[in-house]
């Protein structure tokens, strides 16, 4: 019977298509660490828009202890733990009058974010310290008991034991520049630190504290092919010291030894695993090595005890750790492995922090070392996909906290009620509530009865609030938003937000605590700034959102500015966030000038092309007409109309011309002015008429007559 073949490690790099890829790739090694007692893991996890989280979990009760946003809404670069002494983390406090004084060193996080800030975070405080600004982003940081040290991409820079400022700024050889990874090595003193900075190559430099010069530089170690991602620092031996080394894409740990100080590293050592996943991180005790690949798989490897520098060994059948989730036992994703504290007569373990929903990380206890001594050759940790129930005897995983909700919530009224607001919980632990909605939540009878007398006016009362937007009920998203702010899910966010109804949105805004209006505002503020469907695969469609996304998001600032608009102007970050949600809205109004002018443009064009078809039309319609512009026309000629009166001319007996009426074809104005003279001559000769005939005046009658015999002395004449 033929001998089962060994399995034989595949090549260092695998090619991409080979690689298992994760669907959700683990945060980068270099923005999350452990303290040095390995009891508390900060992490920096994005939230909605450009912002990063950091959170400092308690690994033993998996429970959130801080968390900080980074300030200008900026990327986490690096994120380390070192201790400062406790009276230089808190210089504003004033020491009490009684008792003792702080004794001791406080830990405290390292922070540096993409616009060149680095922040000392108290996480047992929950508060920055003091923010020190640095020349350049930093590239890589690295803090232990000999010093802390970032790389930025032209110089070294050394922070002071204190972490009150930088005390020593290095520059880096023309070679090597904007270093990816960063370590100190045991060998340092105090006046001189022994460096390692990796890009593609690794140098070790010299550096002098007193004379702030590069005293040593070795020549370029070629340790990787693409980049380093980290180096790791082992305990210093007879052989001397060694370092391990993570290059990205790579699946294999190299590790180099210094035989003397100012001797060039040689390969010493090499970690193969035979899984195609490459290295994420590292975790070193005092005789093993745990590998942590991106597809969640961990191997064990034994560090060795002799090296071999003229032919060096490779160890490629390690032990393996996994963590398998849901029924179908898939590999949980992984955010950092350590190994655990060593306890008397307790097996070896490691902590295994396990990403799931909302950016939370829950914490495994996964044991490798069998009962009689060695290590298992296969060890696999299976955990509920839902993490609802925890058995708290388990002795392989950490006690699990299940959720509760709380005890004392009541239900909101309903919608034909005539109560205007609504109970809330006093038990969340979510977020705090205030004063006012604590009073609210309160139901103890202490509020006094309303008589008959203040009846008219709580139903006035009442009536004016249900007017003004309709009463509070239980049509709101409360629950559903906060749990999207506090686990910053983009796609429930996306969800609560594309929701128009202002009555809704009111509701929502007036019965979520509000301690949370801030962080409601800033997604509102980074959500106008994306464009469409920003958090799914593939980025947004087009830099902002459009149209109908933009009224929604609108609503909610508008409705968040009026219901909390007292708390807000209390916080003095306010004014940072309305000049973002300013900026924002004018540069989308700059374009509302060149659009109106394009559209009036637009519109003259379209007239003129009308007009031009009109015209078009016309000329077309006259080549119909035959060949005369509108059709048949009508040829008038001076003197030859035929509407033209003939004027009236009357001649008498003697052939004389007597009359020439010159106001012929208007005879209905004539006839008109005629009638009128006649009316007026008849209506002077009746009042003369009548002024004479009923006058007793003998001198009227003999005017009379004298008149009447004038008349017959004129007719003889004529006769004549």
């Amino acid at each position: 019977m033929a001998r089962p073949r060994q399995p034989v490690a595949g090549p260092s790099r695998p090619k991409h298509s080979q690689q298992p890829v994760a669907q959700f790739p683990p945060p980068s090694s270099s923005v999350s660490a452990f303290n040095p007692s390995r009891t508390l893991f900060a992490l920096a996890s994005p939230v909605l828009g450009s912002a990063d989280k950091v959170q400092v979990w308690d690994v033993a009760t998996d429970r959130v202890i801080s968390e900080w946003e980074v300030s200008g809404a900026s990327k986490a670069i690096t994120v380390t733990w070192t201790s400062i002494p406790s009276d230089a983390a808190s210089k504003k406090k004033k020491r009490r009058k009684s008792g003792p004084p702080e004794a001791g060193d406080e830990e405290v996080v390292l922070i540096t974010s993409s616009k060149g800030q680095l922040a000392v975070f108290a996480p047992h405080k929950g508060e920055i310290i003091r923010t020190i600004e640095l020349p350049q982003p930093a590239t890589a940081a690295w803090s232990d008991e000999n010093g802390i040290a970032f790389t930025t991409s032209s110089s070294i820079l050394v922070l002071s034991p204190d972490a009150s400022n930088i005390s020593h700024t290095f520059p880096l050889p023309s070679s090597s520049s904007s270093p990816s990874a960063i370590s100190i090595l045991p060998s340092s003193s105090p006046e001189t630190l022994h460096v390692l900075i990796g890009t593609i190559a690794v140098l070790v430099l010299h550096l002098d504290l007193a004379s702030s010069k590069i005293t040593y530089t070795s020549a370029p170690l070629p340790a990787s092919t693409t980049s380093v991602s980290s180096i790791l620092p082992l305990p210093t031996t007879e052989q001397g010291s060694s370092f391990l080394v993570v290059s990205e894409d790579d699946r294999t740990i190299s590790q180099y030894t210094i035989v003397s100080p100012q001797t060039a590293p040689k390969l010493s050592y090499r970690y193969s695993s035979p899984t195609l996943s490459s290295a994420h991180s590292l975790s070193t005790s005092s005789t093993l090595l745990s590998v942590l690949h991106e597809s969640g798989e961990i191997s064990l490897f034994h560090l060795p005890g002799d090296l071999d520098f003229a032919r060096p060994k490779s160890d490629s059948r390690p032990s393996t750790v996994k963590l398998v989730e849901g029924k179908d036992e898939r590999t949980a994703r992984l955010a950092r492995v350590s190994f655990a504290a060593d306890i008397n007569g307790a097996a070896g373990a490691l902590l295994c922090g396990r990403m799931t929903g909302g950016g939370r990380v829950k914490w495994h206890r996964a044991v490798f070392e069998l009962p009689e001594g060695g290590l298992k050759q296969s060890t696999v940790v299976k955990c509920d996909a839902q993490d609802l129930v925890g058995a708290a005897g388990s002795s392989t995983t950490l006690p699990i906290q299940r959720f509760t909700a709380p005890h004392n919530v009541t239900e909101a009224p309903h919608a034909d009620t005539d109560e205007t607001t609504s109970k809330l919980p006093t038990d969340v632990d979510m977020a705090d509530l205030s004063l006012g909605e604590r009073m609210l939540a309160v139901n103890d009878g202490s509020a006094p009865a309303a008589t008959d007398s203040d009846a008219p006016a709580i139903k006035a009362k009442a009536t004016a609030e249900a007017a003004f937007d309709g009463p509070v009920n239980a049509a709101s998203l409360t629950r559903v938003l906060v749990q999207a702010l506090h686990t910053s899910d983009p796609a429930l966010l996306t969800l609560c937000l594309s929701h128009r109804n202002p009555t809704l949105i009111r509701n929502t805004i007036r019965k979520m605590p509000a301690q949370l209006a801030l962080p409601l505002l800033k997604a509102c503020v980074e959500r106008l700034g994306q464009g469409k469907s920003a958090n799914k695969r593939g980025g947004g469609r087009g830099s902002v959102q459009n149209e109908q996304q933009g009224r929604g998001t609108v609503e909610w600032v508008k409705g968040v500015l009026v219901e909390r608009g007292a708390l807000l102007m209390t916080m003095p970050s306010l004014p940072l966030h309305l000049a973002t949600l300013s900026k924002l809205l004018q540069t989308r109004l700059e374009t509302y000038q060149p659009l109106s002018t394009l559209s009036g443009r637009l519109d003259l064009a379209l007239a003129q092309i009308q007009m031009r078809r009109l015209a078009a039309e016309a000329a077309s319609q006259s080549t119909l007409n035959g060949g005369q512009k509108g059709g048949e026309g009508q040829l008038y000629i001076e003197g030859e109309s035929d509407d033209e009166d003939v004027v009236p001319i009357e001649v008498g007996e003697d052939g004389a011309i007597e009359d020439v009426n010159m106001l012929a074809g208007s005879d209905d104005s004539s006839e008109d002015d005629s009638d009128d003279e006649s009316e007026d001559e008849d209506d002077g000769d009746s009042e003369d008429d009548g002024d004479v005939l009923d006058s007793d005046d003998e001198d009227g009658l003999l005017d009379l007559e004298a008149e009447e015999s004038d008349e017959e002395e004129d007719e003889d004449s004529d006769d004549e």
